[in-house]
């Protein structure tokens, strides 16, 4: 769950704050009180949880949204940062998610003035030819959130979904024709890939639970194999809840079955939104059989990040003794584990990720945030690939010819290229992203944060190379499952804000990703209060610098940054002129009972035993607002299809913190056309951002 870049910020003129009477009604208030573990909690929105009461928190929202977005629309910067997001959405084309099968190359499309990107195939350097473009013939807004090519390259499923909710079916499709050629039945997430084992078998993990109201999706979801071929699809449940005879399973743990097509062994895993996965092997004669024998690999004790096999090697990356990560190989001959090898002990880059190749290994390591890729060739030590400019690498995948692999990279002032590695030399594959010109001159600072016990904290200020501070200053805290910050990332979406005067200030807290596991875990669950002081500290540190005051700082959080910027912001209001939860977790304590609730416990703490409860209510901020002396204006989003984030949480905070500090204080934005953000229409977030920034502007502008 990568931070989202402030992906909506909000604000209000000062004429229009002034109004006497509410501009929405209030949300119905229902006196509801109980104890747990001692905690007296009073939830009096508690009601908006019900799903036979959806469509009244729903009015409720709609009502409050539409008389938001009315005030955002006569703001005075609207329309300028809606025309330069439009010049910097249409930039030219762009590319993501390369894949290499057969020969060829699997891609996403975005062209300028398309809502949604396509799907595109390239024949070696022959041209193109669009597979799929989900947006044509249709008023709806369709994604490809996933798709997986065959190994030959002659077939390729893809995942489509509507209106940003990232579920739906997988089809096959024939690559030479086009012709949908099949589809499996169950249901599946946008970011679980299917796996081809085969040119007629593949897995993948479906949804069991029934497409009904208030209905988790993402419980007790099974891992599928599938024969093709034949009158229709054969599939059989082999790992998960419903599997007989395999690892138990909790369920909200997400079950998968991955491989290679030419693989003797097959590997198992339980995962989900959490730092480290569960592993087991079995052989691939057993589980075509049906009868997979599962040998455990690895626990989460065992903090494993990723693996690969090479030959009859298993390679992974730990960092259970080694907080960046340590590289071990276990053997797999005789088709038995044999005992772990350290091959490359932890070091100063935080190892991320790896692929083997014929030719040798591929690692990803990342420091502060900036990706460097490794090679390892069998036998000798690893030697760092140079990359063409300061970056994060996206989508490591091998190529099924088994010797190369293929990537994206995305830097601060660079749109996203792609690249072949082969023997561990860099090759450009023509599929450059248009970047908007004016980005170009953007100028990177880094810096350092000083937190309230004296841990020093990576910061990165995006601005004009000539900021003229203290200017509008967006600083963004994400801090949860170990995720980077301050990767670079450009965007045309937060290009705008700077090319119109303002600055982006990246700070990555205890809790992500930026300093290892150990940094992990001090920002985690209980300890959380560590990166609110670590996102406090880079609000003072970008006003000392000049760059902002706290009157032109809006702070905001995104997805899991609902456990960060809200707290933080209610905590210390005097640093902040604006607060933007962006389809935030906001009620944390009351995960349980929201869909992906549950699948969150690993990260964010039980809320079913009092240490996991206690810990949850530190990072609760719809709890915290009971005690609120006061808290900075605040834009809360919601997206309605959001499968991640449960709509009640923003609506239940919207209605609590409008019912403390007013309804010109706390305007919410409901979007019927948006879920999490991901696979959302160009036209659909233009207009969000517009509304963000014009608001974002008002507030942080001095008067």
């Amino acid at each position: 769950m990568r931070s989202m870049f402030c992906a909506v910020m909000l604000a209000s003129t000062a004429a229009a704050w002034a109004q006497p009477a509410p501009f929405y009604p209030p949300a119905p208030a229902e006196p509801f009180s109980e104890e747990v573990f001692g905690h007296r909690v009073d939830d009096p929105y508690r009601w908006m949880e019900d799903p036979a009461r959806a469509a009244d928190m729903r009015a409720w929202l709609a009502t409050a949204s539409d008389a938001t977005v009315r005030r955002l629309r006569a703001l005075p910067e609207r329309e300028r940062f809606a025309t330069l997001l439009r010049d910097a959405t249409q930039a030219g084309v762009g590319y993501s998610r390369v894949q290499s099968a057969g020969g060829r190359l699997f891609y996403m499309r975005r062209d300028p003035g398309a809502r949604v990107p396509k799907l595109v195939v390239r024949d070696g350097t022959g041209p193109e030819r669009v597979l799929l473009d989900p947006g044509a013939g249709t008023a709806a807004t369709r994604t490809v959130d996933s798709f997986a090519p065959s190994p030959d390259g002659r077939a390729v499923a893809l995942l489509v979904s509507e209106g940003g909710a990232e579920l739906g079916r997988f089809q096959f499709m024939d690559v030479e024709t086009g012709q949908v050629t099949g589809q499996l039945s169950g249901r599946t997430f946008g970011d679980f890939e299917l796996t081809w084992l085969g040119s007629d078998l593949v897995t993948y993990t479906q949804a069991t639970a029934p497409e009904t109201p208030g209905a988790d999706p993402l419980l007790n979801t099974q891992a599928t194999l599938v024969r093709l071929g034949g009158a229709a699809p054969v599939e059989r449940i082999l790992l998960g809840t419903q599997a007989t005879g395999g690892p138990t399973f909790q369920p909200q743990e997400f079950p998968a079955i991955l491989g290679d097509a030419d693989s003797p062994v097959v590997f198992g895993f339980a995962f989900g939104a959490r730092a480290d996965a569960r592993m087991w092997f079995t052989t691939r004669d057993k589980l075509l059989a049906g009868r997979p024998d599962w040998v455990p690999v690895a626990d989460y004790a065992d903090q494993l990040q990723d693996a690969d096999v090479a030959g009859d090697q298993l390679y992974y990356i730990s960092t259970r003794d080694a907080s960046n990560g340590a590289l071990y190989r276990r053997s797999l001959a005789g088709r038995r584990l044999g005992p772990a090898q350290m091959v490359l002990p932890g070091g100063d880059l935080a190892l991320s990720s790896l692929v083997a190749t014929a030719d040798g290994l591929y690692l990803v390591g990342t420091r502060d945030g900036v990706s460097h890729l490794l090679f390892m060739p069998p036998g000798e030590q690893p030697r760092e690939v140079a990359l063409p400019f300061e970056s994060e690498l996206d989508g490591l995948k091998r190529d099924t010819d088994g010797r190369s692999v293929v990537f994206g990279l995305r830097g601060w002032t660079n749109a996203q290229a792609s690249f072949r590695a082969t023997g561990g030399q860099l090759q450009s594959l023509g599929l450059d992203s248009a970047m908007w010109a004016p980005a170009r001159a953007f100028r990177t600072r880094r810096e350092e944060a000083i937190s309230r016990d004296g841990t020093r904290v990576p910061l990165v200020i995006l601005s004009r190379p000539d900021p003229a501070g203290p200017v509008p200053t967006i600083l963004e805290g994400y801090g949860s499952y170990g995720v980077l910050t301050t990767s670079p990332f450009y965007s045309p979406f937060f290009a705008p804000w700077v090319e119109r005067g303002g600055a982006f200030a990246f700070c990555g807290t205890r809790g992500g990703g930026e300093r290892g596991r150990a940094w992990h875990e001090a920002g985690r669950a209980a300890n959380k209060h560590n990166a609110h002081d670590d996102l406090a500290a880079c609000a003072e540190r970008i006003q000392t610098l000049g760059i902002a005051t706290p009157a032109t700082t809006i702070v905001t959080g995104t997805s899991a940054g609902g456990l960060l910027a809200p707290s933080t912001a209610i905590e210390h209001p005097e640093l902040f002129a604006g607060l933007v939860p962006r389809v935030a977790v906001l009620n944390a304590t009351r995960l349980g009972a929201a869909p992906n609730g549950p699948n969150q416990f690993g990260e964010m703490g039980d809320p079913r035993t009092r240490d996991g409860y206690e810990g949850l209510m530190t990072q609760d901020a719809y709890l915290q607002l009971a005690d609120a002396a006061r808290m900075p204006p605040t834009l809360v989003t919601v997206g309605l299809n959001d499968t991640r984030v449960v709509p009640w949480m923003g609506a239940k905070f919207a209605a609590r913190a409008a019912s403390r500090f007013g309804a010109d204080q706390v305007l919410v934005r409901a979007d019927a056309d948006q879920g999490h953000g991901i696979g959302s229409a160009t036209d659909t977030q233009v207009a969000e951002f517009a509304d963000v920034y014009a608001w974002a502007w008002d507030r942080a502008t001095p008067r």
